[in-house]
């Protein structure tokens, strides 16, 4: 600091040098409680060093031992004086609260709060996020004071979903009123991304089974995940740290499992990102058995009717007479009636039996070799394919019961078939109830060669069940319609009319095979193609070689379908047409 003066008049009759700072006479400078040190070139220029005080002044002080008032006065004159100040102390930046002190990931909105601090104060303050500008304050500079700039602190709200997600750098800064600038940078990190749970599991289990374990697997952004939280049955919810969990459920009924995950990135008020909640049924029910077959009563009992004559003894009945109930009193009598007496089949069967010998005057029991007659009552051979007739119906029989033997009644039985041919398209065909023994039957419409099985969807404790298929075989329904003409002569064609019935053709159509036959020998002579379309006819021709005109034969002709994959019906034949063939052709006229 220096101190300009460039007019001063001081009478020294009055005062003495003192022992301070002396200059041009008897007296010193003094500056808050620090002295001036007097110039060396005899100018009325002084420096004061930095002695911690906001304020200076001058000073007379008398130097004498006596001072008489009145005496005299002294004189100062200061008409400028130039005050010139350096500052030794940098300005700061500092964030107190909000973004600038997070540590680990972020998310939401957060407060962003920048305060600086300077002797001359603070003229700017601004930030910036992954270089984008923030909102900054400033002030108007005045020099007239010490403190010439008093900027406000940056209170603001920073949206960080307007940013790019993971490490990004926040910066602050700051000028104060010597254009003195402060900084600092720390490093902020973002996932506003919002995590994400499934679950996996099996949806019908037995309860034979044990504790079964849903899965739930959760991903999240670049913060990763910090953990699921999943409830059974609406029961408080167990946090499982991880990103995935096997959650265990157990107990026979219907059950319901529901998680949501959670990453390691907070909200302003210290909530983590949070997974829509993922929900999950399962049922537990008591393991079901579904059998399936073609019944049918074997062995039945042979009965046969007998003719005999029975003797009534006398009774009494009520009889009417004009209208009026009587008591009649009938005479015994003897009546001839009509009985069915009915006894079951018999086998002779080769058995090992135990028979009492003597053995050396002893009797002992020895396994022998015997034909024995063994009494085969009826009973029922449950059979898994079962042959019926083009255009007939026919029952299919089953059985619903728990894994420990105990029938089910009362229950609906969905009845699905596919046509056997290969594609597995398999509908509802009927339904049926089982009885208070857990059987049921269901009628099998008229149709092709078809797979059935038996679907039993379960109940709320008792597990859905599904049967092991059969099979129904449908023979094909070939027809010859027409051979013309019927009489030929030899070396003459005919034309043979057929309709394969049935429809289910194959994309590309059947095969059906061509025989002519004399008596019990035939031939196949050729294989018509591509049968099918909407009626199922087609039409061939055969030509007969030459022969003798005086020789007549006997022929017929016969169409059989051949087996194919794609085609739901079996192999099958049609009724025989004859032709005749001799003599010479007709002659033609023009």
């Amino acid at each position: 600091m220096g101190i300009n003066i460039p007019a001063f008049d001081l009478n020294e009759s009055y005062v003495n040098a003192g022992s301070q700072g002396q200059w041009g006479g008897d007296f010193y400078w003094s500056s808050g409680s620090s002295n001036i040190t007097p110039a060396e070139s005899g100018g009325p220029a002084f420096g004061l060093g930095p002695f911690g005080s906001s304020y200076f002044g001058l000073l007379v002080v008398c130097g004498q031992s006596t001072c008489t008032i009145g005496k005299g006065e002294a004189l100062i004159n200061v008409s400028e004086l130039i005050l010139q100040v350096a500052e030794t102390r940098l300005p700061a930046v500092n964030g107190p609260s909000g973004l600038w002190q997070t540590s680990g990931w972020v998310r939401g909105n957060w407060p962003l709060v920048v305060t600086g601090s300077a002797p001359t104060g603070m003229c700017f303050l601004w930030a910036s996020l992954a270089g984008q500008s923030l909102p900054g304050t400033s002030s108007a500079v005045n020099p007239a004071t010490w403190q010439e700039c008093n900027a406000p602190s940056i209170s603001d709200t920073v949206y960080t979903a307007a940013f790019a997600q993971g490490a990004t750098t926040l910066a602050i800064a700051g000028v104060d009123g010597a254009d003195n600038p402060a900084s600092g940078t720390k490093t902020v990190y973002i996932d506003n991304q919002q995590p994400t749970v499934a679950l996996t599991g099996p949806t019908d289990a037995p309860s034979t089974a044990g504790t079964q374990y849903v899965t739930a697997t959760a991903a999240a952004g670049p913060s990763g995940v910090a953990g699921i939280d999943c409830s059974v049955d609406d029961a408080p919810g167990q946090w499982y740290a991880g990103s995935t969990v096997q959650v265990p459920v157990s107990g026979i009924g219907d059950h319901q499992i529901s998680c949501f995950a959670e990453n390691n990135a907070v909200s302003a008020d210290g909530i983590h990102g949070t997974s829509a909640t993922a929900s999950f049924a399962m049922k537990i029910g008591t393991p079901t058995v579904a059998a399936i077959g073609f019944d049918k009563l074997v062995d039945k009992l042979r009965c046969h009717r007998e003719h005999e004559v029975v003797r009534i003894a006398a009774h009494w009945v009520t009889g009417t007479v004009n209208g009026k109930p009587v008591r009649v009193h009938e005479q015994a009598r003897t009546q001839r009636i009509t009985i069915t007496r009915c006894h079951v089949r018999t086998a002779r069967r080769r058995m090992e039996v135990w028979v009492t010998v003597r053995r050396h005057g002893k009797t002992v029991r020895v396994r022998r070799q015997r034909t024995v007659l063994v009494a085969i009552p009826p009973h029922i051979v449950s059979r898994s394919t079962q042959l019926v007739g083009h255009d007939r119906a026919t029952t299919v029989d089953g059985w619903i019961g728990t894994d420990a033997g105990v029938a089910i009644a009362g229950q609906t039985v969905d009845i699905y078939t596919a046509a056997d041919n290969g594609r597995h398209n398999f509908h509802l065909a009927t339904t049926t109830t089982t009885a208070a023994d857990g059987g049921w039957t269901a009628r099998i419409g008229p149709g092709p060669s078809r797979v059935i099985e038996a679907y039993y969807p379960g109940a709320a404790t008792i597990q859905a069940a599904q049967s092991a298929p059969v099979t129904l075989t449908v023979p094909a329904k070939i027809v010859l319609l027409r051979i013309t003409p019927h009489r030929v002569a030899w070396g003459q064609t005919v034309r043979i009319l057929g309709r394969l019935q049935g429809g289910y053709f194959p994309p590309g159509g059947a095969l059906v095979r061509l025989r002519i036959g004399e008596g019990n020998a035939y031939t196949t002579y050729g294989v018509a193609e591509h049968v099918g379309g909407h009626h199922g006819l087609f039409s061939t021709t055969y030509t007969f070689g030459a022969g003798d005109p005086s020789t007549y034969r006997s022929f017929w002709f016969e169409l059989a379908t051949l087996p194919m994959g794609d085609y739901p019906y079996a192999p099958a034949n049609s009724r025989r047409r004859s032709v005749f063939v001799g003599g010479d052709p007709p002659i033609r006229r023009r």
